[in-house]
Order: C-alpha cells, then sequence, then structure tokens
C-alpha cells in the first residue's frame, strides 16, 4: 500500500518526466557537486546560478542553444561533531584524559545538477572561443586541441564532461571542495539503469536527485526552482 509521501513523490517525478522540458531535452550528464563547507540553502543557490553561468558562458556564450538545467540539494548523512573537549582524571590509571563531548548534526548539503547540452558545436575549429580558451589550457599537451578519439561522435559526451568538470572546478574554486570526487559528472545511459531502483536513463536519475521530497510541501526544499530552468510552473507555485 502506497503512503500519501509515496504517492506525491509518484507525483511528482511523473510531472517532471511527462511536463517538464526534459521531456524533449533528456539530460545526459548527472553532476554531483560537494563544497568546502556546511553552507546553507541561500548560499548554495547563489553558487548554482555561478555555476549556470560558467556553464553556458563556456558552452553557448551567445544564447543560441538550449541549455536544460534542474538542480536539486541533498543533505548528506547525519554526522557527529565535537562540541567542546575536557580533561577528566581516569581514577583507575591515576592520570588524566582528555574527552571530547559530541553531538548528532544535520550532514552537509550537497547539489545533483541533472544537465541537456543538446546542439553544443564540439569541432575544435568550429566550436566558440571559449571552449577553444578552455582546451588550450586542458589540453595543452596536444597542441591546445582535444586528442582525436574524443573528437570521434561517439566520445563527445567524453569531451563534454572533461570540460565540464575542468570549468566548474577553475571557475568555481571558492566553493567546491578540493577532492577529486567533489565534481562527479556521470554520463546518463538511456539504456541502462541508474541507481539501486531499476528504473533506466535520465528517470533513473530523476528517481535518485528526488529522493528526499518525502511530501509535496518539501519539493521546493529540494529543487531549485531559481536556477533551474525547465518550466515546472505546477509545483514551484505552490
Amino acid at each position: 500500500m502506497f503512503t500519501q509521501s509515496k504517492r506525491d513523490l509518484s507525483e511528482i517525478r511523473n510531472h517532471l518526466i511527462t511536463k517538464s522540458d526534459f521531456k524533449d531535452y533528456p539530460p545526459e550528464y548527472f553532476i554531483t557537486i560537494s563544497y568546502h563547507e556546511s553552507y546553507t540553502r541561500d548560499e548554495l543557490l547563489k553558487f548554482h546560478k555561478r555555476i549556470s553561468n560558467v556553464i553556458h558562458d563556456t558552452f553557448d556564450p551567445y544564447n543560441m542553444n538550449p541549455i536544460c538545467e534542474a538542480y536539486f540539494i541533498e543533505e548528506g548523512k547525519k554526522r557527529l561533531k565535537s562540541i567542546r573537549t575536557r580533561t577528566i582524571k581516569n581514577t583507575i590509571l591515576d592520570e588524566y584524559e582528555f574527552d571530547k563531548e559530541l553531538e548528532l548534526v544535520k550532514g552537509n548539503l550537497h547539489t545533483h545538477l541533472l544537465l541537456s547540452l543538446p546542439s553544443v558545436p564540439i569541432d575544435s575549429d568550429s566550436s566558440n572561443k571559449n571552449l577553444r580558451k578552455v582546451w588550450r589550457n586542458l589540453y595543452a599537451e596536444y597542441v591546445g586541441r582535444p586528442p582525436n578519439h574524443l573528437l570521434e561522435d561517439e566520445n563527445h559526451p567524453y569531451l563534454i564532461a572533461e570540460t565540464l568538470d575542468e570549468v566548474i572546478r577553475d571557475r568555481c574554486y571558492s566553493f567546491i571542495a578540493n577532492s577529486d570526487e567533489s565534481v562527479d559528472i556521470r554520463l546518463i545511459n538511456n539504456k541502462k539503469e541508474f541507481g539501486d531502483k531499476g528504473v533506466k536513463g535520465w528517470q533513473g536519475a530523476l528517481h535518485y536527485a528526488t529522493k528526499q521530497m518525502y511530501c509535496k510541501d518539501q519539493f521546493l526544499e529540494v529543487f531549485d526552482e531559481q536556477n533551474s530552468n525547465i518550466c515546472i510552473a505546477k509545483f514551484c507555485s505552490h
């Protein structure tokens, strides 16, 4: 038997799948972004705006091609945090020890971005100047051009993924964490399951990104309507 929360979540997912711009421009990339510190939701909205500006400036600086983005905010697992350290005497050993007082706190917020970059010219000679500038640094060892194998049609998604990773880290360094996993870009394969719920492709990625939407009221806590552009006015108007 479905609970009300499951019915709400199913309705939200169905609306995103059938009514949003992703119906016409399915997302090809699932990007998870971790941050330096424990930031607030409002701070993440500012970071999303910066990330969005970087993506558009890199791949479509003249606003000629549709780029569809959906930003989802997820709370990490709860963690133990040290509140204070005090000195206590161990009467058995007859010596003083440090004792940490811990409390369980909310996990840090991170971002899931579903991204569609349709109609972006990739050929290194016809691509826009901003892309060529990124590639000059990213592929300096190849004389500033992507290696030939990445210019083959079937490898374009990997070239875009490498480029996305480079520009997000380079131009958003003030708030992006430093680890290799802080910008995790996964190519969405519509023939394969995404996650562990048995749902394939971008719809599986959407199921994963919305897993903390326990009710309709929580939709706008998880979904960043300010920086997403996939036209879902029905739920944003609540």
